[in-house]
């Protein structure tokens, strides 16, 4: 006599016969796949009033040392910029980079001047660079070979100037101060008067576009004629212009 649960063990294998050796229907269902993980949505960061203070006196600090914006002019220049970056965020590594960079640049400025034989240009770009990092290895490199170029050089004649030649006070080149600004203004009435064009000879093209812009505004509608070239002393060349 079979037991029940030895029937039902027949059963099973007699259907398993029967249906051509195939494989019970409830052996072949397959378990539903496990649902996705839901995806991890990251709230977006939030940035603060002073952190955008930040991102725009360094973009301001860029954009003013690409134009060599370096120390002048006063409250937009490159130098002033950075620090006061550095001043909300003392370990940003953009603001401390972009002061790297201006010394880079006075560094830079230094050795053409030096190449061209105008040692006090290159004494005043290195000065310069010494403001914005007083410690820096560079620039005593640079001043040391600098040193030794002057010794070696012969005596140069100093610059007496011409004629039609105005010579520029360089320490006040920059700056709103009412001597430089008389000066050129009287340098602009004077090309006006004659119709002359203008040299304008200066240490760097920010400093000689600042003397333009200062000549022009001394003669209001009339149009300020010339060039600018980089070489010292600072002075402005009146030159009859060509008819």
């Amino acid at each position: 006599m079979l037991t029940v649960v030895g029937r039902l063990g027949l059963l099973m294998v007699m259907a398993f016969s029967l249906s051509g050796c195939q494989t019970p229907f409830w052996m072949n269902q397959k378990k539903a796949p496990a649902p996705a993980p839901a995806p991890v949505v990251q709230k977006p960061q939030v940035t603060t009033k002073e952190q955008q203070v930040v991102k725009m006196l360094i973009l301001n600090g860029e954009y003013t040392l690409s134009q060599d914006q370096l120390l002048t002019p006063k409250n937009d220049n490159a130098y002033d910029y950075f620090r006061a970056a550095l001043k909300l965020d003392p370990n940003n590594q953009r603001a401390k980079g972009g002061l790297q960079g201006i010394v880079m640049r006075y560094v830079d400025l230094a050795r053409q001047a030096a190449a061209r034989g105008n040692y006090s240009q290159a004494t005043t770009m290195l000065n310069n660079a010494r403001i914005v990092d007083p410690s820096n290895l560079l620039i005593k490199e640079v001043s040391s070979a600098l040193t030794e170029q002057i010794k070696a050089a012969p005596p140069v004649e100093p610059y007496r100037g011409g004629a039609n030649d105005f010579l520029l006070d360089a320490s006040l080149l920059g700056k709103d101060d009412p001597r430089i600004l008389a000066k050129l203004a009287e340098i602009a009435n004077k090309l006006k008067a004659s119709n002359s064009l203008a040299i304008i000879i200066a240490r760097t093209d920010v400093e000689g576009r600042w003397i333009y812009q200062k000549m022009r505004d001394a003669v209001p509608g009339y149009r300020v004629r010339g060039d600018i070239k980089l070489g010292s002393p600072a002075r402005v060349q009146l030159t009859p212009a060509a008819h």
